[in-house]
This record gives structure tokens, C-alpha cells and sequence, in this order.
């Protein structure tokens, strides 16, 4: 029995070694296993940092974007609003000029003026007792029909008429008028 004794304990020895062996194996293949799995986890969250950084960077990036140009538009509205003052306002002193600058402003306006337009000058009700010098001196007709006009005045002849009143003229040279105020002013 004693042999038996021996081959059963050398069976289980080597069961015990080879059990050893698959125990040793099997963790190894377990730990790169796990090894694998945390480097894969590692680099999906690195990505997903790098990912997560790019977009928190075009987030604040639009972000700034958008202030600057909320900010440019008001700028741009302020600037629009006193370039529009300055204009209403040189159009009230014009208009609130005395007699003889206001006479010498529209007597400059009538020099300049092409005659082949027409001769026939209207203006305003209001203007019609403080222009009449200035229009003959300049060698037009004052109009006995006056223009609803604020200041400035009409050429008429026959059914044309050209419009010289100061809030055509403002009208149709605004843009010029505004560059023109922009660079005094900003």
C-alpha cells in the first residue's frame, strides 16, 4: 500500500502542479486581459477629454463671438443714431438760419444751378417774402404757387420739377452726407 500511498500522492502532486500551472496561466491571461481593458479605457477617456475640451473651446469661442458682435452692433446702432441726430441737426439750423444767411445759402444753391432745368423757382409759403431778392438776383422766376417743402426749393418747367428742397437733398445725398459726418466724427 505504501506504493499506492506514493503514486496517489505523486497524482495529486501533479494535479496539485498542474492546477498550478492553469491557476498561473489563467491569471496571467486575466491580469492582460484587464490590462488591455484599462489601457482601452484609458485612451477612450483621453479621447473623450480631448473631445470634451475641443468642445467647451467652440462653445466659449462662439460664445465671444457672439458678445463681439452684439457689442459691434450697438456700436454700429449709436453711431447710426448721432449720424442721424447731426443730420436732423444741420437740417434745423438751416432751416432756423436768419434771413440774409438763410437768402445767401439758397442764392449759392441757385449759382450752381443748371438754368437749362428751368427758370421758375418755388418755394415754401414761409419763404417766399425772404427769397424773392435772392431768386431774381440770380435770374430766376419766383412762383406765385409756393411748395410744401420745409426749406430749400423747386425748379419747375412746364410739368418737370426738380426737387432742391433740404430734405430731398438729404435724402438723396444721405449716404455722402453720412461718410462725410462719420469721419468728422469718429
Amino acid at each position: 500500500m505504501n506504493d499506492g500511498k506514493i503514486i496517489i500522492d505523486k497524482i495529486i502532486a501533479e494535479a496539485e502542479e498542474v492546477a498550478k500551472a492553469s491557476l498561473a496561466k489563467g491569471q496571467k491571461e486575466a491580469d492582460a486581459v484587464l490590462k488591455a481593458a484599462q489601457e482601452k479605457v484609458n485612451k477612450e477617456l483621453d479621447v473623450f477629454d480631448r473631445n470634451a475640451q475641443a468642445e467647451a473651446e467652440k462653445a466659449a469661442a462662439k460664445e465671444i463671438s457672439g458678445a463681439q458682435m452684439q457689442a459691434k452692433k450697438a456700436i454700429l446702432e449709436t453711431k447710426q443714431e448721432i449720424l442721424a441726430e447731426t443730420i436732423a441737426e444741420a437740417e434745423k439750423r438751416l432751416l432756423s438760419l436768419d434771413d440774409a444767411a438763410y437768402a445767401k445759402v439758397i442764392g449759392g444753391m441757385l449759382k450752381k444751378l443748371d438754368r437749362s432745368l428751368g427758370t421758375e423757382i418755388l418755394v415754401s409759403k414761409k419763404d417766399a417774402a425772404r427769397l424773392a431778392d435772392v431768386v431774381k438776383e440770380n435770374e430766376f422766376t419766383l412762383s406765385a404757387q409756393t411748395a410744401d417743402i420745409s426749406g430749400g426749393f423747386i425748379v419747375k418747367n412746364g410739368d418737370i420739377e426738380y426737387n432742391y428742397s433740404f430734405e430731398s437733398i438729404i435724402t438723396v445725398e444721405k449716404e455722402e452726407i453720412q461718410q462725410i459726418a462719420a469721419k468728422i466724427l469718429f
